[in-house]
């Protein structure tokens, strides 16, 4: 049956998704301690909100993977939907960040460590893999959670320790 392979998973989905849920509110207090510095910056809310991003995929994924009875076919196209509205908006985020005539360390450091594009890239594998018909593409979810979670930690330390140069 094709939907055995996802229901192993449920437990993947419900601890990278309980991560994600609070990491979510780190980002806030993080970027809520500084937030009359963020908010002066297009670049520092861009940046933010990049992470915030993130974040939210990274539950999403959790979310969509812990449907029941859900076939691999939907799944890629769940996946690559995701994949496609999450690209979208970080892409008008990196835009609106650089259109700050003159950015802050923070968020050229944060433009640096953004793990955005490898999270992005891995999951529309593994999207494509379950669109093939394939359930080992599920594995692909691993280090793209890794990469999601890692990177935003990353990212709201910075917001919570570097944001007053």
């Amino acid at each position: 049956m094709e939907t055995a392979p996802l229901a192993r998973w449920v437990d993947f989905a419900v601890v990278a998704g309980g991560a994600s849920a609070a990491l979510t509110g780190l980002l806030f207090v993080a970027i809520s301690i500084n937030v009359d510095r963020v908010g002066r910056s297009i670049s520092l809310r861009s940046r933010g909100g990049q992470t915030l991003v993130l974040f939210a995929v990274t539950l999403v994924v959790s979310i969509v993977l812990a449907v029941p009875d859900q076939g691999l076919t939907v799944f890629g196209v769940e996946l690559l939907v995701l994949v496609v509205l999450a690209g979208s908006g970080l892409l008008v985020l990196d835009r609106r960040a650089k259109r700050e005539a003159r950015t802050p360390a923070l968020a050229r450091t944060l433009d640096l460590v953004s793990p955005n594009v490898a999270t992005l890239v891995l999951i529309a594998a593994a999207a494509f893999v379950a669109l093939s018909g394939h359930a080992w593409g599920v594995y692909l979810l691993v280090p793209s959670t890794v990469i999601a979670i890692v990177g935003g930690v990353a990212n709201a330390w910075l917001f919570l320790t570097e944001v007053a140069d």
